[in-house]
């Protein structure tokens, strides 16, 4: 079964979308499109680069790699897509992440776990960090658990990550 390719800057189409008003979000979303879009238009000004190139590869690990526990392509929804678009497509004048550190808010059952999980999947074996540290937070273990199964169960489901 051949996987369906990642738009070319889905983070940007989401913000554009959000920002357009035809996507309803909540002010504090608002206020990430924008800052997103306003970034785009001033980053030689700020010293940020916006690499589409890595934030599509970010996005396409989650559909070419991983996998939902009945064994579909883990696709991301849009909202999420601009998530990890936005954590891995932004870099510093330095080279480095712009963002080095990440609150998703959202409600429950909406697949904030499943990303988490993914997100340092990514960050721990495909980002190109040497010796990359991937930590998971929450107010009991049991919730921090959740993830580390989340990530444990994408591993042995997955061919190139077992």
């Amino acid at each position: 079964m051949k996987r369906p390719k990642v738009p070319a800057d889905p983070t940007t189409a989401y913000a554009r979308a959000v920002v357009a008003g035809e996507i309803v979000a909540g002010r504090p979303v608002r206020l990430a499109c924008a800052r997103h879009l306003r970034d785009l238009d001033r980053r030689q000004e700020l010293g940020l680069r916006w690499r589409v190139d890595l934030a599509a590869r970010a996005l396409a690990f989650f559909e070419n790699v991983l996998t939902l526990p009945d064994g579909r392509p883990f696709v991301l929804q849009p909202w999420q897509q601009f998530i990890v678009g936005s954590i891995f497509g932004w870099l510093s004048a330095d080279g480095t992440r712009r963002f080095r550190t990440a609150y998703v808010e959202s409600s429950k059952g909406s697949g904030k776990t499943p990303v988490a999980a993914g997100i340092g999947l990514f960050g721990l074996v495909a980002d190109g960090e040497a010796s990359a540290e991937i930590y998971s937070a929450a107010t009991m273990s049991d919730q921090a658990k959740v993830a580390w199964l989340d990530a444990r169960g994408m591993v042995e489901r997955s061919p190139e990550l077992s």
